[in-house]
């Protein structure tokens, strides 16, 4: 019997409005709000600590949103990956980090995402309630976010 056939089954639709999905909506908001204020802030070291500070509470608003979801399915997290894309998204955060400051770094960032949709796959169709396949590749989607986000508006001197 497979781990997706031992699960129960829930019928009913997930809840939409919850008391978790209030903190991520306002982790969220703030978050953006304190990216936003990178542009206006004329120091360029607060201007980088704004910009880190408001992607830190986006990572923070979507973890909030996945483990709502995965209690609101009725799981129970977990510490090991139950399927097999979360062990991709594991394997594929692992090697992207390990890679990082590495000649081929570049590679890392393809890896991040590659780790994040494989999280967000892993979550959503294979029903992972595993707590590291949820926050370490959706850490590396964030940050590769960030990254290319921030050299394509802001750049560096």
């Amino acid at each position: 019997m497979s781990t997706l056939q031992q699960r129960p089954q829930t019928s009913s639709p997930l809840p939409a409005h919850s008391p978790g999905n209030r903190w991520a909506l306002g982790l969220g908001i703030g978050g953006l709000l304190v990216a936003a204020d990178t542009f206006v802030v004329p120091d360029p070291d607060v201007a980088g600590l704004c910009w880190t500070a408001g992607f830190a509470l986006l990572f923070a608003a979507t973890v909030v949103v996945v483990v709502g979801h995965v209690h609101a399915r009725g799981d129970h997290l977990s510490a090991l990956p139950t399927s097999t894309a979360g062990w991709v998204a594991l394997t594929c955060f692992a090697a992207g980090a390990a890679l990082l400051f590495t000649p081929v770094g570049e590679l890392s960032l393809v890896l991040g995402l590659v780790a994040a949709a494989a999280g967000v796959s892993a979550v959503s169709v294979s029903r992972e309630r595993s707590l590291p396949v949820i926050m370490l590749p959706l850490l590396s989607g964030t940050f590769v976010l960030a990254f290319l986000l921030g050299e394509l508006l802001i750049g560096h001197e």
